[in-house]
């Protein structure tokens, strides 16, 4: 018996250089552990794992907030749809991309698209200039402490119009601030939500929601 090869297309959006980065994946090429798709320029990867009861964990680069997201997919859902959307839970934007070659293709476009409307909202010319490579210590020196402000105002907008809603809908909610976020929470069921403050796309992108779901960890 001859085994029919499946395989799919996924993409991304390098957080440093801006690229769309693209790959065909097959189902063979997952019987290993981990499966990397990497940005020619070497700064970002996106990796998909095998779990033990055959669904994928997809952990993937952020474009808007600078951090890694992971979810976890079926393998007939990532094979046999012709696109999956996948989005930075904290701001909506699409981030990563899979299915049929032409609808992915279709789907990076339209994300970049809807990117460089964000950046000339955020003053930035060029997806060149979305993070440079100035590291961690020397971006802090350019943050605009005007981010946690407006993130703290929309939370507190959203509190007051009952927009925030978590597993028990109790509607006791609080905040607690980090460096480099604020995290939302429920004193009841714990669930909560972290909001980023060290990135001006991702506050700008915040800026847009009308609602927060809080989750469990």
């Amino acid at each position: 018996m001859i085994l029919e090869s499946r395989d799919t297309c996924v993409a991304y959006r390098c957080p440093y250089c801006g690229s769309g980065v693209k790959s065909m994946v097959g189902v063979f090429a997952l019987s290993g552990d981990i499966k990397k798709l990497k940005c020619d320029c070497g700064a970002s990867e996106l990796t998909i794992k095998r779990m033990s009861d055959g669904k994928l964990s997809i952990t993937v680069p952020c474009i808007i907030c600078q951090k890694e997201h992971s979810f976890t997919v079926s393998s007939k859902l990532f094979f046999d749809r012709d696109i999956f959307v996948y989005s930075c839970p904290y701001t909506g934007i699409d981030i990563v991309f899979f299915g049929k070659a032409d609808a992915v293709e279709k789907a990076l476009d339209r994300s970049e698209k809807e990117l460089k409307k964000l950046l000339e909202e955020s003053g930035i010319d060029d997806l060149d200039e979305l993070h440079g490579d100035i590291d961690r210590e020397t971006k802090d020196e350019y943050l605009d402490p005007m981010l946690f402000d407006t993130v703290m105002y929309v939370i507190h907008d959203l509190m007051e119009s009952g927009k925030i809603t978590c597993c028990c809908d109790d509607g006791d909610y609080d905040v607690a601030v980090s460096d480099d976020h604020v995290k939302v929470y429920c004193k009841s069921c714990g669930a909560s939500k972290d909001i980023p403050t060290d990135s001006e796309l991702a506050v700008r992108a915040f800026e847009g929601v009308d609602s927060l779901k809080l989750e469990k960890l």
